[in-house]
């Protein structure tokens, strides 16, 4: 293989799940010695990242509201720069990926990383059961594996590298802001019984105490983690604004999206 390239670092963020399963499909087909750095849980982000020498990276992440989730970007920055191969990928929850994808694409060209690949899956929406319903479905999972299948072959062909041009096409700088979040976080019914799943799967560490009722709002950043995480099904948003614009989002979004996938 070009450049002797024996390893993966797959670095994600998966709070529900979904894209911990796209990015494991990925490296199926990718077929290297895959290395996982999980940023999902607080304590993990704190960590030092190194990348070895002849390793390729892997970084997945969820979209959220057309961006990448803010609380990964400064553990991005913070990885050695250096000429490598990479491969970007995001998930998003069957509306639209807008720019996210392009942001992750500029911060690997940014740490010199050169991009064999980059794509978008389709995960469930973190605040419906309906939008993505079940998704990464065996479909998605085998796209998935393909699309590591492609960069595998891209990387034995040679430094092969992806332009940004086809990501233009579909997003823009500067990005689009960030929406603000609004003030609300996961109710919690009488049927919690104090499992604390939720709380020890938080990615903010947003409970107060360690008491799965109590949230501190400015931490919560509406993974829903806590929400889909939870075995009694006791956790659910309850604002009516809020679950008025997801009623609207998921009638808007009901056809289903497809993977997109860019090759050199």
């Amino acid at each position: 293989m070009s450049r002797q390239i024996v390893q993966s670092a797959n670095i994600y963020f998966s709070p529900t799940g979904t894209t911990r399963k796209i990015v494991r499909r990925v490296s199926a087909g990718l077929a290297l010695r895959p290395r996982e750095l999980d940023l999902t849980l607080p304590t993990a982000r704190k960590q030092n990242f190194i990348l070895e020498k002849e390793e390729l990276l892997l970084a997945a992440f969820p979209v959220h509201g057309g961006r990448l989730p803010k609380l990964v970007l400064d553990v991005f920055n913070s990885l050695p720069a250096g000429r490598r191969p990479a491969v970007a990928v995001v998930v998003y929850g069957n509306r639209a990926y807008e720019d996210a994808l392009l942001e992750l694409f500029d911060l690997c060209v940014k740490k010199d990383y050169f991009l064999v690949g980059a794509a978008a899956f389709i995960g469930e929406h973190s605040y419906s059961h309906v939008l993505g319903q079940n998704r990464p479905d065996p479909a998605d999972e085998e796209s998935a594996r393909r699309f590591g299948l492609s960069v595998r072959n891209t990387l034995l062909g040679g430094e092969n590298v992806l332009n940004e041009k086809p990501l233009l096409s579909l997003a823009r700088r500067p990005y689009r802001k960030y929406s603000k979040k609004p003030d609300i976080s996961p109710d919690t019914s009488r049927k919690c019984v104090g499992c604390l799943i939720c709380v020890k799967n938080c990615p903010t560490g947003a409970f107060i105490d360690l008491n799965p009722r109590r949230v501190d709002q400015e931490k919560c950043i509406l993974c829903a983690a806590c929400v889909k995480m939870c075995p009694e099904k006791a956790k659910s948003f309850n604002d009516d604004d809020f679950t008025d614009r997801m009623a609207a989002l998921v009638a808007a979004n009901l056809d289903r999206k497809e993977p997109t996938v860019f090759l050199p």
